[in-house]
């Protein structure tokens, strides 16, 4: 990678003030936002990947990114990388540029400055393209798990409403100019379908003061708790979405760790990456107790949302000084066992949603079809 005359006088200066770039400034580094919503994890599984092949077969950054701008087919992408040639050409540095466009995350910056410092700048870029390949085949798991599943779901919704806003009403005319008593059965299913609009509107008032109340109050620390707490009662989905963002912390650890990257500045930036509050607030805790003194597999002990084996595996990694192959190991099994669980999750689903369709259809239909059946039989057929 070529050195510009900044970064030769930068070397001269005093050891104080290289000591001031080396302890970087953490308030400074996450001023901006983790997580790279502005950017599609797609864009940048690409964009690293690429990267680090460009580099390892021998060109320069400069010359790597102007190869992959011609590449480029959305045009706010061959902006951003443009921006960033042309701040590399006034002598700006790949990590420098990349906090300074403000579409990474702190997380990526970090990651790639101490790629530069250690020299393995090649080796960082792969990690930061598995890392979000990895985030986009969990997101394909689940959605892949559940999109059968829900079409089933909003079909037999769909069905029951038709049945319920549609063919009842006719049933109840028939039954009128039939005259007698309805079988009890057939009374609910018409007293339910007499009442559907209102218990429909009374359904999407709730729904819609629910979404309001989440919206005012998602940011405080008291709702999230409560809310969170809810979240991880229900049954199957709690569970799976515990264990995704375990995974997200798990593998942002990986990274970071066998980056060189201190521990608790790991843990502070997994605590801005991983949104999913019960893990984030828990990271911070541990952080703090890690300041204290306290060791990190004895700051996860304390927490019931992280399984036993995974605390067991950080101790025997901080006691043999191999922490990064520890959560490296961890990272890999537990995106098999997930995705294993999504796809499990999406075959026990599919049964039981459509066995559940075909209960509530044939209640309504022997509800509509009861009182013929007792005519039938009182007329001796």
């Amino acid at each position: 990678m070529p050195v510009s005359l900044s970064d030769l006088q930068k070397q001269q200066k005093s050891k104080t003030n290289s000591q001031k770039e080396k302890e970087f400034s953490l308030q400074k580094l996450l001023s901006y936002e983790v997580g790279g919503k502005k950017l599609s994890d797609a864009f940048k599984e690409s964009f690293y990947g690429e990267m680090a092949l460009l580099l390892e077969a021998g060109m320069n950054i400069k010359s790597a990114l102007d190869l992959m701008i011609s590449q480029q087919r959305k045009e706010k992408h061959k902006k951003l990388l443009t921006d960033v040639v042309q701040q590399l050409t006034r002598g700006g540095r790949f990590s420098e540029v990349l906090r300074d466009q403000k579409k990474f995350s702190a997380y990526e910056h970090f990651s790639v400055k101490i790629g530069e410092e250690t020299g393995n700048l090649v080796e960082v870029l792969k990690r930061l393209s598995t890392f979000y390949g990895n985030k986009i085949q969990q997101r394909r798991a689940l959605i892949g798990a559940l999109t059968y599943p829900g079409i089933i779901m909003i079909t037999a919704l769909l069905a029951v409403t038709f049945m319920l806003t549609y063919m009842v009403p006719l049933f109840k005319d028939i039954f009128k100019r039939m005259g007698g008593d309805l079988p009890p059965l057939t009374q609910m299913i018409i007293n339910i379908s007499e009442g559907f609009s209102t218990i429909l509107i009374v359904v999407l008032l709730v729904v819609g003061a629910l979404l309001s109340i989440h919206f005012l109050y998602r940011k405080s620390e008291a709702y999230k708790r409560v809310y969170y707490a809810l979240v991880l009662r229900i049954p199957l989905f709690g569970s799976m979405l515990l264990k995704t963002h375990t995974l997200n912390m798990v593998q942002s650890m990986s990274l970071l760790v066998s980056s060189r990257v201190p521990l608790t500045e790991a843990l502070e930036l997994s605590h801005r990456m991983v949104r999913f509050y019960p893990i984030s607030h828990s990271l911070e805790e541990i952080r703090l107790k890690i300041l204290q003194g306290s060791s990190l597999n004895e700051g996860l002990s304390q927490f019931k949302i992280y399984p036993p084996r995974l605390v067991t595996l950080v101790k025997v990694g901080e006691e043999s000084n191999q922490l990064d192959l520890i959560f490296k190991k961890l990272g890999t099994q537990m995106e098999e066992e997930l995705q294993h669980r999504a796809k499990m999750l999406g075959n026990a689903l599919e049964p039981i949603i459509i066995i559940f369709l075909g209960f509530l259809v044939a209640l309504i239909l022997v509800a509509m079809y009861l009182p013929m059946f007792q005519l039938s039989t009182s007329f001796g057929f």
